[in-house]
This record gives structure tokens, C-alpha cells and sequence, in this order.
């Protein structure tokens, strides 16, 4: 029988890029625990998202299925409450007791806390839920009250769709404990549920850290700031002509930032580096506990994103269906010393956050869902042998917008019919559109066909067939 975790704790943190931790080769950027989940653990070096904003991407990820076979293909949908499978529903099938702390986002949140009705919990037994860092009456604010009182007005934000909302890409540093911030909140409630439930009990469970950070507001704490006071944090360069060969909904995209300059691009960079810090002692915090109640070995961590932010590449910050590689690569560690061994393993291939669920499901004896549509590295991990990967990925944005990557290619197809090609074995920073490159015809027909057959499947329904007609 291969081994079994006693607990597993997947963290998801919201805006995070691949390069946002400095060991995959970001030497600007602060992040000792998690360069220590990758020391000691699998990371994944071309792992992509199914969508590049939030609730299409949770949803897609949190279920095994692809966007548009959840029905919430773009932020505003909402995932029906007896939906099945979920990662609670999945992970209390195989007998591990299931909780929720910080942000889900599988339904719209905006003034949710005005409604009294309660909340769908999506089949989580513990569900201490906050979707945004300081907007609501919900879980994290009435903590902040209980226990910084003195701080609840620092940390208070407009709600999403208030006007004062569009300053959330200002930077500004908080006079304030790390503590007190959204990601101080989810790890200290991570570790009181792990000294409240797990303790000396038996059992198994499974906990979701839904992390904020970094996405915007960019508001962190002296503390988070700290390691970049002082330091010049690099601005990507940008080409004032680069739109022009690009259709007409990627154009529109890269003129949102029209009129920053490097100081301001480098701010919104060092404060997103910040809040990524932020993330990074969340993750220290929990390590920490886990080690004095002598379950790091057993647990499996899970690291990862719901998408990047462009954090002034291309001259572009926040996502958008832009579909460059700042938005749809995302970080994705395991670390697991029982089962996974402790030295690192790099898995160099091409993944879908939607094999992510079954993998981790196959790694804790659960069942996997015959609906799922991921493939599970479970047996290959366990081995300590490079999983089977795939030779394409793709993503899928509401409005009809898709996106198709190989290890040489890009191609994009916008709703409208404009289109992308990026030849990524010579340009790999996507700058040059080649789809109208008359050299490049052949190429262009191959993905277009090959985007088709992914957007064929990956619109199979994931609902049992009841009757026959």
C-alpha cells in the first residue's frame, strides 16, 4: 500500500507568478519558506492556469473540470451550491474532515455580507470564509476587531465596485503587524484549527488556505516591505509600438497602463513583491506549527495560484484575457517528506491546474470522480519519476476568448476572430504576432486544429447521462 498523508493543507494565493518566488530563479523577490517548500519538495516549471481571472480559475481547479464545463467562465458566474464534484465533497469522501479559511470565490461576493442568509459552504464541514481583505463584516474583519482593534480602520477597503476602488494599484505601506493583515489572519487561523482539531485526535483532514495576497489592494505592512526598502526591483521593458499587429481586444489591453512611467511601474512592483512577501511568512507561520507539533512529515502542502498579474510587463498590470505567460504560468509546489521524499524534483513538462485535484486525491487514497477531467502524477510522484505531461495546454476566458500553448507555441483566438501567434522558440517574451506571417501558415492551421479538438473536449458535460432517448 503507498503511504497516505495524515493531513493535506492546499494554499492558494491570488495574483501569484511563477517567478514571484526567488527559487525559480527570482533573486528580487523575498520568499525563504517557500524557496523551502521547493528545496524539499516537487515544483512544477510550466504549469498553467484554465483561465486568468479568479472565480473561473478556482472553480475550474477546486473541481478537476475546465471553465466551461462548470458554467463559471468568467468572474460574476456562479458555481450552483450542490455542485459535484468540489474539493471538500471529494477530499470528505475519502474520510478527511474538510475546512475553508480565507477566500474561495466560487460565487460573487459583492455586499454578500448585507444578505443574512448563509453562505454555501460547497460541502466544507469548517468554513471561516473571507473573500476580500477588508471591505465586508465577514470573518477577517470581525477578527481584526476582536483582536487589533486599533487597526480595523487601516485595513478597511472600499468594496469592489465603489469608485474610490480604482486607487487599488497605488501603493501604500501599513504602520501595522504583519499579523493583522488578510495573510496573518489565514495562517493564524490555520494554526489554531490545527491545534483545535488535530491535536492528539485521530482523524484525517484537509484544509484550504485561500490566500488574498498579492493581489491588489497593494497595501503591506512595514514588515512585508522591510526586504525591499532601499532596492531597486527591475522594470520590464516595454515597446510603445508592440500593439500595433495585435487584433483589437489585445490592443485595448496593452494601452490600460497608457501613461505610467518607469517610477510608477517600478512602485506597483515593489509593493506587489511586498504582499507576495506577505504570503511568504503565511506559509513560514504554518510551517513552523506543523514542525513543533511534529507533523511536517506527514502533512501534504500545496502551494499554488488562480492566476499571475502582468506587474508591469508589456506595459500592463492586474489580468486581463491577454493570455501572456505573467498571467497563465503559475507556481505549484508539493512538498510531502513521508511520501515524497526531501529532495527536490523539478517537473520540467507541460500541466493544467486541472490535474492538480486528482493528483492530490490519488496521493491521499481518495477516489478520484470518473467526471475529472486532470490526470493524476500521483503514481509517478511516488515513484520519484518524471510524471507523464502534456504536449498542449489551454485556457478559456467567458466572452469566448481562448487560448492554446505547445513548449514552441502560442496561439490565441479572440471572440471577434482576431488572432495570435507567438513563434515562443524565438520570441519568447511574446512580442512579434505571426499569424498573418505568410511563413508561418502552416503552423497557424496546426494549432487552430488543435485548439479545436481541446475546446472540443473540454466542453464534454460533467453531468451523469440519466436517460437514454
Amino acid at each position: 500500500m503507498p503511504p497516505r498523508p495524515r493531513h493535506v493543507i492546499w494554499i492558494t494565493s491570488d495574483h501569484m507568478r511563477y517567478d514571484c518566488i526567488a527559487a525559480h530563479g527570482n533573486d528580487e523577490v523575498h520568499t525563504p519558506n517557500l524557496d523551502r517548500l521547493v528545496a524539499g519538495g516537487v515544483s512544477y516549471d510550466h504549469c498553467y492556469g484554465q483561465n486568468p481571472l479568479c472565480m473561473p480559475s478556482r472553480c475550474s481547479f477546486m473541481t478537476g473540470l475546465y471553465p466551461q464545463q462548470t458554467g463559471v467562465t468568467c468572474n460574476g458566474h456562479c458555481l450552483p451550491p450542490d455542485f459535484a464534484p468540489t474539493i471538500a465533497r471529494a477530499f470528505s469522501a475519502g474520510n478527511y474532515q474538510t475546512a475553508q479559511i480565507g477566500k474561495l470565490h466560487f460565487q460573487p461576493h459583492e455586499d454578500s455580507d448585507l444578505d443574512p442568509r448563509p453562505r454555501h459552504d460547497y460541502g466544507f464541514d469548517v468554513l471561516w470564509q473571507a473573500e476580500e481583505p477588508g471591505n465586508y463584516e465577514d470573518a477577517y474583519m470581525n477578527w481584526l476587531r476582536t483582536e487589533y482593534p486599533q487597526f480595523v480602520e487601516l485595513f478597511r477597503v472600499p468594496r469592489p465596485n465603489a469608485p474610490a476602488r480604482v486607487e487599488e494599484a497605488t501603493g501604500r505601506v501599513l504602520d501595522a503587524p504583519w499579523q493583522a493583515s488578510f495573510s496573518g489572519w489565514v495562517a493564524e487561523q490555520t494554526c489554531r484549527y490545527l491545534l483545535g482539531h488535530w491535536g492528539p485526535r485521530e482523524g484525517n483532514h484537509f484544509v484550504h488556505m485561500g490566500i488574498y495576497a498579492p493581489h491588489p489592494p497593494l497595501n503591506p505592512t512595514r514588515e512585508m516591505m522591510a526586504p525591499y526598502e532601499g532596492r531597486r526591483v527591475t522594470v520590464p521593458p516595454r515597446s510603445a509600438d508592440e500593439a500595433a499587429d495585435k487584433p483589437s481586444p489585445l490592443r485595448g489591453m496593452l494601452a490600460m497602463c497608457r501613461g505610467w512611467d518607469d517610477e510608477r511601474f517600478e512602485s506597483y512592483r515593489r509593493h506587489f513583491y511586498a504582499m507576495v512577501t506577505g504570503v511568504d511568512l503565511a506559509v513560514g507561520q504554518v510551517l513552523e506549527q506543523l514542525e513543533q507539533a511534529g507533523q511536517l512529515d506527514e502533512t501534504l502542502i500545496v502551494f499554488g495560484a488562480d492566476h499571475g498579474d502582468m506587474c508591469g510587463d508589456h506595459g500592463m498590470v492586474t489580468k486581463q484575457a491577454s493570455f501572456y505567460d505573467q498571467l497563465m504560468r503559475l507556481p505549484l509546489v508539493l512538498h510531502w517528506p513521508a511520501g515524497l521524499g526531501r529532495r527536490p524534483m523539478r517537473v520540467t513538462g507541460l500541466t493544467e491546474m486541472v490535474d492538480v485535484l486528482p493528483t492530490l486525491l490519488e496521493l491521499a487514497g481518495c477516489n478520484v470522480p470518473a467526471c475529472m477531467v486532470g490526470r493524476s502524477h500521483a503514481e509517478a510522484l511516488l515513484a520519484g519519476r518524471q510524471p507523464e505531461t502534456r504536449e498542449d495546454v489551454i485556457a478559456f476566458d467567458g466572452p469566448g476568448h481562448m487560448m492554446l500553448r505547445t513548449a514552441t507555441h502560442k496561439y490565441i483566438r479572440y471572440a471577434d476572430g482576431g488572432e495570435v501567434l507567438y513563434d515562443l522558440s524565438e520570441q519568447p517574451a511574446e512580442t512579434v504576432n505571426r499569424a498573418a506571417d505568410a511563413g508561418c501558415a502552416d503552423m497557424l492551421a496546426e494549432m487552430r486544429l488543435r485548439l479545436l479538438d481541446r475546446a472540443i473536449h473540454a466542453s464534454r458535460s460533467p453531468l451523469p447521462l440519466r436517460y437514454r432517448y
